[in-house]
């Protein structure tokens, strides 16, 4: 990787730590020699950055989230540096790279490619939104106290029907996220795979279920015979849609992925021990 002169800093305006920890790297990668250009994630008017040799969000998954969909079709990559809760898509922590400034900048932090899900909602024929990119989840769920009706095809062949409150479409990143806390499987992040878990079936027979990244899947709404229910979308729990019955909600492999840097002895393994206690006894 080639030396980085340029860096947009993502950072999370409402949590303080973040906001603090941002403020002390941005002086760290100025003083190392870095243009630094900030872009706040809680402002709406935001986002108006030229290009950049690389990008650092500083936060949550949810600062790394909304900083992969607004850089990934610009080709910059992302290291996340964690000042949140458990950071799973975060690279370093913020200690460790205040002391890896330098190795940073001189391009010797290695590149993980994550894939991407491609998500767009279909109307009577017409698509209403999208596509818009995923790289944790898309959710679909009901706002309101009661299950509902959700038909499944992939690869154009008839999957299943759901009954329960939802459904989360993952990708192996996200895997870790609302997936695994519905009881779905732990996936290596470079696997080109999707992972379907329902949200409280009403079945003892529904499980979660790993599907190629290959062929397209499509989860539309049924009509329930009560009425219109309130039904939303949500792609990273950061884009929402209000879905109608009869929609149909479309989720392919998105052409592009998503490059995280981290150091070079950078372990997935190791973050699941770590942030999970994963193996322990």
């Amino acid at each position: 990787m080639k030396r980085i002169k340029n860096v947009v800093l993502f950072f999370n305006s409402k949590r303080r730590k973040a906001l603090t920890y941002a403020s002390v790297i941005e002086r760290k990668l100025k003083a190392a020699g870095a243009k630094v250009a900030r872009v706040c994630v809680n402002d709406a008017t935001y986002c108006d950055f030229k290009s950049a040799d690389a990008a650092v969000a500083v936060g949550g998954d949810g600062t790394v989230l909304f900083a992969a969909r607004h850089v990934t079709s610009r080709g910059i990559p992302v290291l996340g540096i964690n000042a949140g809760g458990l950071g799973f898509l975060s690279g370093i922590e913020k200690n460790d790279f205040l002391r890896s400034v330098d190795d940073f900048l001189a391009g010797g932090f290695k590149k993980i490619k994550r894939n991407l899900l491609s998500v767009s909602v279909v109307r009577g024929g017409r698509t209403m939104s999208g596509p818009v990119p995923a790289l944790n989840d898309c959710v679909i769920r009901s706002h309101e106290s009661r299950a509902f009706t959700l038909r499944a095809s992939f690869g154009g062949q008839f999957l299943s029907e759901y009954f329960g409150d939802g459904l989360i479409v993952s990708t192996p990143s996200g895997s870790t996220a609302y997936s695994l806390a519905a009881s779905g499987p732990i996936a290596m992040p470079d696997l080109e795979v999707v992972l379907l878990t329902p949200i409280c079936p009403h079945t003892l027979t529904h499980r979660p279920i790993v599907l190629s990244a290959a062929e397209e899947l499509k989860v539309s709404v049924v009509r329930g015979a009560s009425g219109p229910q309130l039904v939303s979308l949500s792609i990273d729990g950061q884009e929402n849609f209000l879905l109608e019955p009869g929609d149909a909600v479309v989720v392919r492999k998105h052409p592009r992925t998503f490059e995280m840097l981290a150091p070079r002895g950078f372990s997935y393994f190791d973050i699941l021990r770590r942030k999970l206690s994963w193996g322990e006894r």
